[in-house]
């Protein structure tokens, strides 16, 4: 189980990146630019998503290692 907290711990940072990403992007918009920006905080959105599903299946019991 050792090995699965290092995941997690992982998984976090990565997700904790994605989220920094996510608001620099949403606060740097440029005028005009709404779709883009809305585009690209979608896509950070999803990928934070699917790192929370990933840090849900690295803490669930019936996972084998």
């Amino acid at each position: 189980m050792a090995g699965s907290n290092e995941h997690i711990v992982n998984l976090l940072k990565l997700r904790e990146e994605l989220v920094e990403r996510r608001r620099a992007v949403a606060s740097n918009m440029e005028p005009g630019g709404i779709v883009a920006t809305a585009k690209s905080v979608i896509e950070f959105q999803m990928s934070i998503e699917a790192i929370d599903r990933a840090i849900d299946d690295e803490k669930s019991p019936q996972r084998k290692l």
